[in-house]
């Protein structure tokens, strides 16, 4: 059993262990600096003294220590480093730092992307689309988002949560606030529309076609330091539905058609069509 004596000025301590007595400074005035018995050897820097089991003093050094559950200081307003985890009050949940952005766990969801392109940063706050991969790096490269109808809806991708130099990574939101970016342009509370005349810009008009209609954000704060909520969204086309077959040629005065055999609506000249509807009346 190991004896420890505080001496009335504190300024060192007895450890007694087996009949033999150590004498060590302490490290203040109400903290003793215990290196001796009690303490088990080893350890690496950064690791945690735990016990071992319910027997006393038995206690081993960790990297990974179990805990039944983690009490953050819900009162601290830190600002979270790099992969460091605070709790933010303002949005009542834990905020992961990382990157340079930060992620409120289990309310925002975003993806470490490529620019694919080689020299244009692409600004934060910016609609993209998917232009590609880069293969087993895991990596998608993306690129200002083009809403003029002359790409599929479903390209769409996300909103940069933070500016993405050229040929390098940074995150995209899909699903959650944006902060920090100017939004006194817009209403608070105005839906926003990717801009089919600025890509990867944004509009409070809805857009009309043939200019796709993707209603990706909302303005949840109006100023130069404003915020959105993104919530993606590839907006429809009437041939991306699953009963429709219309992606073959398209021309003036078509109609859509219902191939019983098929079990689709095709596309059908109308005055073919009717043609052939009059003669079959015609011709019962």
């Amino acid at each position: 059993m190991t004896i420890v004596t505080v001496t009335q000025t504190q300024a060192t301590v007895s450890i007694t262990e087996q009949g033999a007595t150590t004498v060590v400074p302490t490290v203040s005035a109400t903290a003793v600096e215990v290196n001796q018995a009690g303490v088990p050897p080893g350890g690496n820097p950064k690791d945690l003294l735990v016990k071992s089991s319910s027997t006393d003093y038995h206690s081993e050094w960790t990297a990974r220590p179990e805990v039944d559950a983690l009490q953050f200081d819900l009162t601290a307003g830190v600002e979270p480093g790099n992969g460091q985890v605070v709790w933010n009050a303002d949005e009542g949940t834990l905020e992961l730092g990382k990157g340079g952005v930060s992620n409120y766990i289990g309310q925002e969801t975003m993806v470490l992307c490529r620019n694919a392109s080689n020299t244009v940063t692409i600004p934060k706050g910016t609609a993209v689309m998917f232009a590609g991969t880069l293969g087993a790096s895991g990596r998608i490269k993306v690129a200002p988002m083009v809403a003029n109808g002359s790409q599929p809806g479903y390209v769409f991708f996300g909103v940069t949560d933070q500016p993405i130099l050229g040929a390098s990574d940074g995150y995209v939101s899909v699903f959650g606030k944006i902060r920090g970016i100017n939004t006194s342009s817009y209403a608070e509370g105005a839906i926003l529309w990717c801009n089919p005349a600025v890509p990867g810009g944004f509009t409070a008009t809805e857009p009309q076609a043939p200019n796709l209609k993707l209603p990706v954000a909302a303005v949840i704060s109006s100023a130069n330091n404003g915020t959105i909520f993104v919530r993606w969204d590839t907006g429809r086309r009437l041939m991306d539905l699953h009963d429709v077959e219309a992606n073959g040629s398209k021309s003036d005065d078509d109609i859509l058609d219902w191939n019983a055999a098929a079990g689709r609506w095709e596309p059908s000249d109308r005055l073919t069509l009717l043609e052939a509807r009059v003669t079959a009346l015609e011709n019962p």
